[in-house]
């Protein structure tokens, strides 16, 4: 590798144009460059839904969640099941293994439905699904609001269908759905009074009306060589000519359907979902893009869009944006910018600093440089700019801005010592090149075990690691040639110091005798860092630590709970009014604008999102917060607001979060056969943590019981008055549910004909043993004299995991994390007495933070010894590469005193910044023991040789470790909560770790030599 910086020496032109066509191609890949607002990862999750109206949920549970359960569990893939139980109703989230390939993920789900398929012969009659939904994971860049407040929700579906088939031509765009859709109906709605005087029963209408609203093939005649089509049409065009279909009278004679019951077109009842945009009924669009897109040039072109559809909206319906991914991004990278060049400037004053203008804008050079060119590796790679991807360029400009410094440095120390210029621009980079090589690796393998994991986690930080990579390979390459050949170029030939490093110089014969004395006595000074370290790895234990922080977006997400037997109708209602509470200004200044979705969660949005499971007693708001107004400052409004406006419903109004995760929340599973068991010590859990001043959303999920109405059918008199179980079930869905018998077709869209008896029989209870059930002799008996009705409690929801019963209490604290949470509820868990079966698990940022901290555990033992294999290669001593190796626990002291002053928690980021300490800090062991060697061989003493080596390499230590730990300023101080933890936790372990480590490796040196000083 010598060769490589005496070519570029020897061919200069070729050299600075290749440097100057690596930036020109950055330039032009950087102008439209694949850009989202968070990386993407491989969601291994499937959702299966399975409904059978009328069943219990215990019913549900053992008819039809345990048989998919077992099918779904004979796939290998299968990590875990969680199933949500519900009476008629069953949702099931079906989560792979991280190590299951993206590319088998089509297989897997494709055989999974092949199994449910299979099921579907034993599940019980009127079983609907079992469905399967492998798309779980879309993220919508872009969701937009219909509203019109004088339209019906059928109109505004069909305004709906009509923009999501022109948003689907837009280049680009991979997707739209609608959300929030009302579905209607045409309800025939039975006069019972008048049916009776007319001697009919129900089936006569819906006799009448299959016979006649039809369109239906009536064969072909051939006309003149052409063939026609002869078609029967009968089917009303209008509701009006519905009223005016004839029925036969019994006796007969004709008589209008109008005359016998009430026809209107109305929503679904009971309703299925809806959604509230800004105090008015809408439906929302989503709008997802092909993977691989630039969000800022596609969001402008589909603005462009949205722009020209607004202006052929009817009068009085609009379009209102909820969530914009591409202003997110737009945001985050403007900020990211602000950093970066704060960063830039940061970097390059302290290289001026240190080595003057000219020297200093030699070092700058390769900054844009190996930008540029980390640009166009990424674009090769399918890397987009993201919040990790821009991260990790300003995080490694602290880094890579190293290797141009030391190469500069060494020729400026050559040339003063009075070698050639040509001589010393060669010298400089093939003496450089090793150590450089060196140092740079093992930064990198510091990020290989989040490279290589396998975990969600994982995934999301992966280009973190994979970018510095490519930016310390590139600026080395950079750093050996065109390094050397422009301070051959442009350098002084003996330049003089500046008053700054000049200052830095004057240290050297001080540091030189605190050398000299360390290493008389280096047992005294390994045992007092060792003393550090200990108490260090102690401090860890009162540093509070999480997964991911907050997400900083301006926006709030807020789960409502109504009780369990809330009606859909009812919900609806009430969400009506919380969305006006929510749109009024004075009562909530707080917030912008909102979108409130009932009976769903809505579409996926960011990354983390998981939206709740369907119910039809359960809102879920989106929240914009208004300018000058604080996530801490909305969050307490809409508590308080939202509380006395439904003063029965669970309200969590919360931050979004980075991780799968939610960010805060203790979570706790607990699991076992018997259901009675987990409830109480669920009680006990939740009783424990309320007694906890400050605590908040102390909830479990098993909710309160329901009742419901059985219907105890005596067999022998309903043998005896012509009907059945059957019958009777039958007769009952039809009166209370309505029985579907034709199609009303308008336009594009055909509704449902659905018969049914008059809303009172369904609004009192007592009326049920009065509803006429048909018999076989053409009659009808009440169904009080054939059955017995009671009222029974049933379970509201069952919750499973991995085919067991689970209830899962969670509880967050503004002042806590979830871990100090757990440690605070432990003596709670361990003393809870049940029976034998039973178990708590801890789920939530914990786990994960588990399972992500558990895949680099693994993978860090290997990366230890590929970095000692390393030391080893370049310096030929096993005793000397123990040395570089032992320095790497000590910038644990630094950090976890940056952490406590600062009051910081340890995030999973901060953890890695940990990691990477130890690649940095060996730069510091390895440019010292290179020094040392280059000393030896000049004839120096091995005391003599350990002083001056220390001393020589005083200053560039000292300068490379003053550009990263200020060039980390910029991101600690304005790069946003996610980089917080890293930026301290490096900065405080390279702060105080150099400085131990100028000490600590001439005192580990001169134990391993045993290195005497002479008197």
């Amino acid at each position: 590798m010598a060769s490589l910086t005496r070519s570029a020496l020897q061919r200069p032109r070729f050299s600075l144009v290749a440097a100057l066509l690596l930036m020109l191609a950055g330039i032009g890949i950087a102008l439209d460059f694949p850009s989202t607002e968070e990386p993407g990862i491989t969601i291994r999750v499937a959702t299966v839904v399975a409904s059978l109206p009328g069943a219990s949920a215990e019913r549900m549970e053992t008819l039809i969640a345990r048989p998919i359960e077992e099918r779904i569990r004979e796939l290998p893939e299968v990590d875990d099941v969680a199933t949500t139980v519900r009476p008629g109703f069953l949702f099931t989230y079906v989560v792979l293994y991280d190590r299951v390939d993206p590319d088998q993920l089509p297989s897997v789900w494709q055989r999974m439905r092949a199994k449910l398929d299979g099921l579907q012969g034993q599940l019980p009659d009127g079983t609907l699904g079992p469905i399967v939904d492998d798309e779980f994971g879309r993220v919508s860049v872009l969701t937009l609001g219909l509203t019109g407040e004088d339209y019906s929700a059928g109109e505004l579906r069909g305004q709906a269908r009509l923009l999501r088939d022109r948003l689907n031509d837009v280049p680009r765009v991979e997707r739209v759905s609608l959300h929030g859709v009302r579905d209607e109906q045409v309800s025939i709605v039975l006069d019972l009074p008048a049916l009776l005087a007319a001697g009919l029963p129900p089936s006569a209408i819906a006799g009448a009306l299959s016979e006649r609203n039809i369109v239906a093939p009536a064969g072909q005649i051939e006309a003149d060589g052409a063939s026609l089509a002869v078609t029967v049409t009968g089917d009303a065009r209008e509701l009006d000519e519905l009223a005016l279909i004839p029925i036969a009278l019994p006796n007969g004679g004709m008589i209008p359907l109008g005359r016998l019951a009430e026809i209107r077109r109305e929503p679904v009842d009971p309703a299925q979902s809806a959604a509230f945009l800004n105090g008015q009924p809408g439906i929302v669009l989503a709008v997802s893009m092909d993977a691989g897109g630039n969000v800022l040039s596609f969001a402008e072109t589909l603005r462009e869009e949205i722009k020209v559809l607004s202006s052929t909206l009817p009068p009085g319906m609009q379009l209102v944006p909820i969530t914009d991914q591409a202003k997110i991004v737009g945001d985050q990278l403007w900020k990211v910018s602000q950093v970066f060049v704060e960063t830039t400037v940061i970097v390059l004053g302290v290289v001026v600093l240190f080595l003057g203008w000219r020297t200093g804008l030699i070092v700058g050079a390769i900054v844009p440089t190996t930008v540029l060119g980390t640009l166009l590796v990424m674009r090769l790679l399918g890397i987009e700019l993201h919040l990790i991807s821009i991260g990790a360029i300003i995080i490694a400009l602290g880094l890579f801005v190293d290797n141009g410094i030391v190469v500069a440095e060494d020729m400026e120390r050559r040339l003063a010592n009075g070698e050639d210029r040509d001589a010393a621009a060669e010298a400089a980079g093939r003496t450089m090149f090793v150590p450089l090589l060196v140092s740079s690796f093992a930064i990198i393998l510091t990020f290989m075990p989040l490279v290589l994991s396998q975990t969600d986690t994982g995934e999301y930080l992966r280009s973190l690691g994979i970018v510095v990579a490519v930016a310390l390979l590139l600026s080395l390459v950079l750093a050996v040639t065109v390094t050397p050949l422009l301070c051959k170029l442009f350098a002084h030939q003996h330049h003089e110091l500046t008053a700054f490093a000049k200052r830095i110089e004057s240290l050297t014969g001080w540091y030189r005798g605190k050398v000299r004395w360390i290493i008389s006595q280096p047992g005294t000074y390994v045992g007092a860092m060792l003393f550090l370290l200990v108490g260090a790895m102690g401090l860890f234990s009162v540093v509070p630590s999480e997964l991911m922080p907050p997400s900083e977006r301006r926006q709030l997400q807020m789960a409502i709970e109504l009780p369990p037997d809330n009606a859909p109708g009812e919900t609806i209602r009430e969400a009506e009014i919380l969305s006006r509470l929510l749109s009024d200004n004075s009562r909530l200044p707080e917030i912008a604008s909102h979108a409130l979705y009932v009976g769903e969660g809505g579409p996926r949005f960011i990354l983390a999102l998981d939206p709740p499971v369907p119910a039809a007693h359960r809102m879920y708001a989106v929240l914009t917060l208004a300018d000058g107004y604080s996530h801490e400052q909305g969050i307490r409004a809409l508590r308080r607001a939202v509380s006395e406006a439904l003063p029965h419903a669970r309200v969590e109004p919360k931050r979004f979060s980075m991780g799968a995760s939610e960010a805060g929340a203790a979570v706790f599973r607990l699991i076992g056969p018997d259901h009675d068991a987990l409830r109480r010590a669920a009680d006990v859990l939740m009783a424990e943590l309320g007694k906890e001043p400050g605590m908040e959303d102390v909830i479990d999920d098993a909710e309160q019981p329901v009742f419901e109405v059985e219907v105890d059918v005596d067999a022998p008199r309903a043998a005896a008055s012509g009907t059945s179980s059957a019958g009777i079930a039958e007769a009952l869905e039809a009166t209370l549910v309505g029985t579907a018998i034709s199609a009303y077709r308008d336009g594009d869209s055909s509704l449902p004909i659905v018969m049914r008896a008059p809303i009172e029989l369904r609004k009192d209870a007592a009326l049920l043993a009065g509803i006429a059930i048909p018999t076989s002799n053409g009659g009808s008996v009440p169904l009080g004299n054939v059955a017995t009705l009671s009222l029974r409690s049933q379970p509201s929801v069952i919750q499973r995991r991995n085919q067991q019963r689970m209830i899962t209490v969670s509880a967050r604290h503004p002042d806590m994390t979830a871990q100090e949470i757990v440690g605070l509820i432990q003596p709670t868990i361990e003393s809870l007495s049940w029976p034998y079966g039973h178990r708590v698990e801890i789920g939530g940022e914990i786990e994960e933070g588990a399972e992500a901290d558990a895949a680099i555990e693994r993978l860090l033992p290997l990366c230890m010894v590929g970095m000692f294999l390393m030391f080893l290669w370049q310096f030929g001593s096993i005793r000397k590469s123990l040395i570089v190796l032992a320095s790497v626990p000590f910038v644990c002291i630094g950090a976890v005193i940056a952490l406590l002053i600062t009051g910081e928690s340890l995030t999973f980021l901060g953890t890695l910044g940990l990691l990477a300490l130890g690649g940095i800090i060996v730069n510091n062991a390895v440019l010292l023991i290179d020094a040392i060697d280059e000393e030896r061989a000049s004839g120096r003493s091995e005391a003599e040789a350990v002083q001056e080596a220390a001393a020589k390499r005083l200053r560039p230590i000292v300068m490379t470790k003053l550009v990263c730990i200020l060039g980390l300023v910029p991101l600690w101080i304005f790069g946003g909560t996610m980089w917080t933890s890293l930026a301290v936790v490096m900065i405080g372990g390279l702060a105080l770790g150099t400085l131990i480590t100028l000490g600590l490796i001439p005192a580990l040196y001169a134990i391993a030599f045993r290195i005497r000083v002479p008197a």
